[in-house]
């Protein structure tokens, strides 16, 4: 097999940091009595975060250069005082990728190497009950499409260019796991605890069949600001609330760098127009059969950032390049919303500054959506290389997804990101990143590779 690089060059100037939180005069709410949220992680950002009752769970991470072995991340319980964490960190060797709170407080995390995958289950005070190795020997005959060469590994549980693509969703006290395995296929699998918590397997479906994938590389640089060299073999999951549970796994089409679009359509026979874009499948939670997939034409290239249940279906969000424009701005975040029968309701851009990512999003009881994410940056217009200077983004979203209204949320020094949103109680707990890097922060100095992340509950915002 041939290894294949894309490499994009990198050159950029890094533009002048906005403070002004998109003119917005953000009024802090007056404090209630009870101890509300606000979590400063120092040196780390923080990437995602879960709430079960009264119970916050967090992923912290310290950033990487592109020249060290990543994720660095520690899955953490926030304590009674609401400022401080009881941690979890993994085995030397292991990655801590993601994590499922389930119903009871019990946590399950799934731990990465470059090839191996294991599962451990937590109590709520971070206490270990299971420590298993996932094993799936049936992954090696898993079918692949050889279109155009690239990597794979017929005896690994994750892809040979990045160790990052293992995803998990809570089903009760059940656990969803869904896997990029070494041959590039995607699977999904349902595990049921014992008494112990430990797992049994309860079933396999294939989602995806593997196919040729290939790297992108850069011709400068040191740090991977949205992920997007590697968001082509991510993967995006979240499970509903109904009963039997339905859960849905999207992955980009990167045309170039994956054949998502083209292996779909050879093996299920399920023909695709389109060139570039999203494609959702859904598997029912109790039996594993696969409800349909659905595929979000975006036209142009795209990243897939977010995949999150709602009342009505599913919504996805993430960023396109909509535009090539001279000045480093084109990149618009982008919002699908899709019914729970699979039913594509409506494709939206959201354009407030230059670029603009959305990370998340949750649905309003009004129907309408609150998104996060980044805005203000430029990235270079035939590269890679995304600016140092960039605003967090959080905006309502109306019913279709559409932009309703940008709340100017306020940020800080260098790069700013709102990457999770999870509700408490009748609030919003919002966690990202001020003070991170751009592309080019770290060339002379990785110690600038760096970020401060926080976890706080919003103020001024609708209500849950």
């Amino acid at each position: 097999m041939s290894l294949r690089c894309i490499a994009r060059c990198v050159v950029i100037v890094i533009f002048p940091m906005l403070l002004t939180g998109c003119g917005s005069d953000h009024t802090p709410s007056p404090q209630p009595s009870i101890k509300t949220v606000d979590l400063a992680v120092g040196g780390q950002t923080v990437t995602k975060v879960r709430t079960a009752g009264n119970e916050v769970v967090l992923l912290e991470e310290r950033l990487t250069s592109l020249f060290e072995d990543g994720p660095q991340r520690t899955l953490a319980i926030l304590q009674s005082d609401r400022h401080s964490v009881q941690a979890y960190t993994p085995p030397a060797g292991w990655s801590v990728v993601d994590f499922a709170l389930h119903p009871s407080g019990d946590i399950s995390a799934i731990l990465t190497t470059a090839r191996e995958v294991r599962i451990v289950r937590l109590d709520s005070k971070g206490s270990i009950r299971s420590d298993q190795p996932f094993l799936d020997p049936d992954a090696p005959t898993d079918p692949f499409f050889n279109y155009a060469g690239g990597v794979k590994d017929d005896t690994s549980l994750q892809p040979a260019f990045m160790h990052d693509a293992a995803r998990l969703a809570p089903l009760g006290e059940s656990l969803a796991v869904v896997l990029r395995t070494g041959r590039n296929a995607i699977v999904a699998y349902r595990l049921d605890p014992d008494a112990d918590g430990a797992y049994q397997r309860s079933w396999r479906t294939l989602v995806e069949p593997g196919a040729s994938i290939f790297g992108i590389g850069l011709t400068g640089g040191s740090f991977d600001v949205f992920g997007q060299l590697e968001n082509h073999i991510r993967i995006c999951v979240d499970v509903d609330g109904e009963t039997p549970a339905t859960l849905a796994i999207g992955v980009v089409n990167a045309q170039e760098f994956n054949f998502t679009f083209r292996a779909h359509s050879d093996y299920f026979g399920e023909p695709i127009a389109a060139t570039t874009g999203v494609l959702l499948t859904r598997v029912a939670s109790d039996n594993g059969r696969r409800l349909g997939s659905t595929v979000i034409d975006t036209h142009d290239r795209a990243e897939l950032h977010g995949v999150r249940a709602t009342p009505a279906g599913f919504a996805l969000v993430g960023r396109v390049l909509s535009e090539v424009r001279s000045d480093g701005s084109g990149w618009n975040a982008f919002t699908a919303l899709l019914g729970r029968d699979g039913t594509l309701g409506s494709y939206n851009l959201v354009d407030v500054d230059r670029g603009d990512i959305l990370f998340d999003i949750a649905p309003l009881p009004s129907g309408r959506y609150l998104g996060l994410g980044t805005t203000g940056y430029v990235q270079n217009p035939s590269g890679e290389s995304i600016s140092e200077a960039a605003e967090p983004l959080l905006v309502v979203l109306n019913t279709d997804g559409s932009l309703a209204q940008n709340l100017g949320y306020v940020g800080g020094a260098r790069h700013n990101q709102l990457t999770t949103i999870a509700a408490l109680e009748s609030s919003w707990l919002l966690g990202g990143m001020v003070n991170g890097p751009g592309t080019h922060s770290g060339d002379n100095d990785r110690q600038l590779i760096v970020a401060d992340g926080f976890l706080r509950e919003g103020s001024n915002l609708p209500a849950k």
